[in-house]
């Protein structure tokens, strides 16, 4: 199989070449690897609604802007277009009605093939999609001062601000609605002081008539405000959760937070901040700002008794700002034990066959009982205290209405007002309280939100491993000597180190196995060769190059770790195997199979590429898993493949066909290291080393080390 590198590995995706032409005009590093963590089509192409992501993640910053036709302004460009038929280009500068272009067909990778153009031309095949593309100046400002970077790249705030435009017929829809919610205590006041004494009929239709128009245009704009609102929503979702998967894929295996269920209740629930924040506010500050104009109308309807629904208002506001630090404290207990209570469950599902095979439900459902226990008190107290907010709420409403009806009667005998004014204010008080007595639930809502928000900005304060790496590096590892010089590693609290002070030298091509008890270290060592975890101490080097100036993806794509675990996925064999490489041909991955020796049970399978292999791929064997496990890393060519226990879940005779399947579909120069106990897997290297505690304690040829033992057995014994 001939070997490709990264960048070939997508050299047919516009999208991504346009986006490397950009950030090789702007000096940011770049790789095709940077995009693995986002979504691709059926192609495996990366699609254009995911542009903005993808600028992101190079570094870079942009606006997108609605254009139906080319600017000629110097301010819009560089500027990354769509063109038709799917294509993209880089249009880099503007002079007169000139355009100097660059396009995924016909430019190179390294920049060559930008063609001044006629506006007209370019604009003949633009596609309407417009993004102008810049360099980040406060990046180069914190060279010189370190500030703090979360207020300008925020995960949520960034992404609402994007939108503030989108707002914008929401802020003039709700206008419009609360001018009309006058219109009805304007009609009971006229109603009732003028049609009424009068007897006028025909008044009385006209003005209910209008009323009635006012009503209808009022539902017409709530609606439209509820869908603008909702679309918002929409896109806001689809980009958060993205952002915060992605981010969590970025996270690195040093750094995992907490427990896996935990993570994911954290994960799920930041649609609890994207609600609040991006709808039920803006409805309630322009409600809350038009409070003073019905406060106003009142006064200049009733005078003094425009203090009435003021004193309600500010008790409202002390009574929720008096309840703040308890619902504080509640919804930090409720989270907790959802996470709790989200862990046991997640483990409990997981570990289903464990638990029946050891009779350990009643273990387990007396834990649940325990965590159920405690989490519904948590949501009891919470519920308890945001009721007491609405029930507060309610009744200074309540008090607002007696208060105004008895103030009013005084002002009707002193003849300042009359009764269809005192209808009027009333009408008119209700209305303000009415946002003014949300604010009790919205900070208790917002309270609730701001926890929320603040669990998941943990998970944005550790470094983002698609960030890592120098721009100067290419991304392709070519012909890798490994060195590792003192390396010591430390799984994050482990009371002792897997690896301690490790001098280990690997020449490509060569073939070397691991051996050692239990816990010595084994496994270790290839997950940080392979680029999944990084030394504590020491150095790895990778031709001569500390493994850390590397970009964590392609060191993973050119060292190929295969764990002992094969961890396989919800869905078809054929989804597990074209996991790293989405749209890949069948081709490949028949050629994947026949190299790992899986294409021998899977030819017996009516199913074939579709069969499903269950949930962590429980529906298969141990033995396999191992095999897909080997054919996923034969998909795409790797200049080191390290086999982690491969054979564990093997019987003899399939353990001797994997080894022989294995030594044929070694390439030349191509690297191999095998982590075993197992003394067939011996026919596969020249070179063992033996590992203890995490230091190496002997390191030779085959021959040398196994004479020294006694033969396989004595070594693996």
């Amino acid at each position: 199989m001939q070997r490709r590198d990264a960048q070939a590995l997508h050299d047919n995706d516009p999208l991504i070449l346009g986006i490397g032409e950009l950030a090789r005009r702007y000096g940011f590093a770049f790789s095709p690897t940077l995009f693995d963590s986002l979504a691709r089509d059926v192609e495996g192409r990366l699609p254009f609604h995911q542009a903005g992501a993808a600028i992101e993640l190079t570094g870079l910053d942009f606006e997108e802007l609605t254009r139906k036709k080319l600017p000629l302004s110097d301010a819009d460009y560089p500027a990354l277009i769509t063109r038709e038929g799917g294509s993209v280009a880089v249009i880099h500068e503007v002079k007169d009605e000139q355009l100097l272009v660059w396009t995924s067909e016909e430019g190179e990778a390294d920049g060559s093939g930008a063609k001044w153009l006629d506006r007209d031309a370019v604009q003949a095949d633009y596609a309407g999609t417009f993004y102008t593309v810049f360099g980040d100046p406060d990046a180069l400002r914190e060279q010189e001062s370190p500030w703090h970077t979360k207020g300008r790249h925020h995960w949520f705030w960034g992404e609402l601000r994007k939108e503030r435009k989108a707002f914008r017929p929401v802020l003039v829809a709700s206008l419009i609605i609360n001018v009309l919610a006058l219109s009805l205590p304007l009609f009971s006041m006229n109603v009732y002081d003028r049609v009424i004494p009068n007897r006028a009929v025909s008044t009385l239709w006209v003005l209910g008539i209008g009323v009635l128009l006012a009503f209808a245009m009022e539902f017409a704009l709530r609606t439209a405000r509820t869908n603008v609102i909702d679309q918002i929503g929409k896109r806001l979702d689809i980009k958060l959760s993205q952002k915060i998967f992605g981010r969590v894929m970025g996270i690195p295996l040093s750094a995992k937070q907490g427990s896996t269920g935990g993570l994911a209740a954290r994960v799920s629930e930041y649609q609890v901040v994207r609600d609040f924040f991006a709808s039920t506010t803006i409805v309630l500050m322009v409600d809350l700002a038009f409070l003073v104009l019905f406060v106003a109308v009142i006064a200049y309807i009733a005078g003094w008794l425009a203090l009435v629904p003021i004193v309600a208002i500010c008790l409202m506001a002390f009574a929720g700002w008096r309840l703040q630090q308890k619902v504080t404290d509640a919804a930090r207990d409720a989270q907790a034990d959802h996470g709790l209570q989200q862990t046991l469950l997640v483990e409990s599902v997981a570990g289903m066959e464990t638990l029946k095979s050891m009779t350990g439900e009643r273990a387990m459902m007396g834990r649940w009982y325990n965590l159920a226990e405690i989490g519904s008190h948590s949501q009891i107290r919470l519920k308890n205290i945001q009721s007491v907010a609405v029930g507060l709420a309610q009744s200074f409403q309540q008090f607002c209405t007696i208060a105004l009806i008895i103030g009013g009667y005084y002002l009707f005998d002193a003849g300042v007002i009359t009764m269809g004014a005192i209808i009027a204010i009333v009408m008119l008080a209700s209305r303000s309280l009415a946002p003014a007595g949300q604010i009790a639930f919205l900070l208790t809502r917002g309270r609730q939100a701001k926890e929320t928000l603040e669990s998941i900005e943990t998970l944005f304060d550790v470094p983002d491993e698609r960030r890592q790496g120098a721009s100067s590096l290419p991304a392709t590892v070519r012909n890798a000597s490994l060195k590792l010089e003192d390396l010591s590693f430390s799984y994050p609290e482990a009371p002792t180190a897997a690896l301690d002070r490790i001098n280990l030298s690997i020449a490509p091509g060569e073939k070397v196995a691991l051996i050692g008890r239990v816990a010595s270290g084994k496994s270790t060592l290839g997950r940080l060769i392979c680029g999944l975890y990084q030394p504590t101490d020491g150095a790895f080097l990778v031709n001569g190059i500390d493994s850390r100036q590397f970009r964590p993806q392609d060191l993973r794509r050119a060292f190929r770790f295969v764990g002992q675990d094969a961890t396989l996925f919800t869905g078809s064999i054929k989804d597990n195997l074209a996991l790293g490489e989405p749209g890949v041909s069948d081709e490949r991955l028949f050629a994947a199979l026949r190299m790992s020796g899986a294409d021998e049970f899977l030819a017996r399978d009516d199913s074939g590429f579709d069969r499903a292999v269950g949930e962590a791929g429980r529906r298969l064997s141990g033995g396999q898993r191992s095999f897909l496990a080997l054919a996923r890393a034969f998909v795409s060519p790797s200049e080191l493949l390290f086999l982690d226990e491969p054979t564990g879940a093997m019987d003899a005779q399939t353990e001797k066909q994997f080894v022989a399947r294995v030594k044929e579909s070694l390439e030349p120069g191509q690297t191999l290291l095998v982590s075993t106990h197992r003394p067939a897997l011996f026919d596969l290297v020249d070179r063992i080393v033996v590992l203890d505690k995490g230091k190496v304690v002997a390191d030779g040829s085959k021959a040398e080390i196994l004479s020294r033992a006694g033969g396989a057995g004595g070594m693996t014994s």
